[in-house]
């Protein structure tokens, strides 16, 4: 039995009635002084009433993913940061390199994408790989992804100092609020600069999907790494043109990925999600295993990929770009992926048969051999 509860009745804590002395002194009406108390007390009530009749766990997270392995997830962390974690692979073989490769996960995901044996064959060349988990949220997932969210939000605004404070603290929860809290795309690529000075040595980053945008960004406002390779990356000039098509030829993919955007993976199409993110089939037990780990991501970085305002560097001839598409990727169609190629003055590398996870797929020592075979040209 918890404080406050009895008898099949509420019965309020004593501090809501005995708190509310006249604030005059302070030059604040009293009336909106003892409205601000009993709302904070208020709160502290009920926040103990929902963890004693509800409880604070996902209902649809915990039977969904019962048996989903973790074996994706990573064993350790390097130089971990708040928000951010990076995890190194030494080499396993091969000659001295002089550079090292840095991989940066798409939207919503983490360091865990690139699963071990992908990254096997890139040590057993003599690379030293890191993956690299960019920040989320500070304030966590919001109210209609995570349903601790309003008592974890509630808890915290039960010690804010002003009713601003308060605001902000609740607002947080709602959906779509990461458009106004970020991170920005912006962040991410300090993120990834500040992880690049971390390694201490040249390195190739290999971007995926939000990664290519976020590694472009990086080379417009910090400078170029060793390489840029980008694998089913945002096009430098956002994603505008592609969510259009998606919109006009598969919408039930573009409505799909606008509700897990802004309502997370229980309000989502979890077939159509499968279908099209992984389109040459995937197991149950890999698509549980995948979706477990899937975050909220941060609608301010995902609507700067728009292209507006513009992220990339201008367009021109590099040497050190490669840029990896699929010939099944129904989120970035091989049309953008020839126009990110001539952006950068290049032919791009195409697996025909791939989708828009390649490192997951059967195909993937494809990827691992053109980015290889890349990097010797170094």
């Amino acid at each position: 039995m918890c404080p406050g509860v009895g008898s099949g009745c509420l019965v309020l804590p004593t501090t809501i009635t005995a708190s509310y002395a006249p604030l005059t002194s302070s030059g604040n009406p009293p009336y909106f002084a003892g409205a601000a108390f009993f709302a904070r007390d208020f709160l502290r009530c009920s926040i103990n009433c929902w963890k004693l009749y509800h409880g604070c766990e996902s209902q649809w997270r915990s039977g969904l993913m019962a048996d989903a392995s973790r074996s994706w997830t990573d064993d350790y962390s390097y130089n971990a940061q708040p928000g951010w974690s990076m995890a190194p692979e030494e080499p396993t073989g091969g000659p001295a390199r002089d550079c090292d490769i840095l991989f940066v996960h798409g939207m919503a995901s983490g360091g865990w994408v690139w699963k071990p044996d992908f990254l096997a064959r890139f040590r057993a060349q003599g690379y030293r790989v890191w993956s690299l988990t960019l920040p989320g949220r500070l304030s966590g997932p919001t109210m209609r992804t995570d349903p601790s969210a309003l008592p974890r939000a509630a808890r915290a605004a039960m010690y804010a100092d002003s009713t601003s404070e308060v605001f902000s603290i609740l607002t947080s929860i709602l959906p779509g609020a990461s458009l106004m809290d970020g991170p920005t795309l912006d962040d991410f690529s300090d993120t990834l600069h500040d992880a690049l000075a971390a390694i201490g040595r040249p390195c190739v980053t290999v971007g995926h999907s939000l990664g290519g945008a976020v590694a472009q960004n990086h080379a417009r406002r910090k400078g170029w790494p060793h390489g840029m390779a980008l694998i089913c990356s945002v096009p430098p000039y956002g994603m505008w043109r592609a969510s259009a098509q998606m919109a006009m030829t598969n919408l039930p993919l573009w409505k799909a990925l606008c509700d897990y955007s802004l309502f997370g993976l229980a309000h989502t199409d979890h077939e159509v999600m499968r279908d099209n993110l992984f389109p040459n089939g995937v197991s149950e037990h890999d698509y549980r295993t995948f979706v477990s780990h899937l975050r909220d991501e941060s609608l301010a970085a995902t609507s700067a990929a728009g292209g507006l305002p513009p992220f990339a560097p201008l367009p021109g001839a590099r040497d050190n770009v490669l840029v990896v598409g699929t010939g099944r990727d129904r989120l970035v169609p091989t049309l953008d992926t020839w126009l990110t190629a001539a952006w950068y003055g290049a032919a791009p590398v195409i697996l025909p048969e791939a989708g828009h996870m390649p490192m997951l797929e059967p195909c993937r020592d494809d990827l691992a051999d053109a980015l290889l075979t890349w990097m010797e040209t170094l």
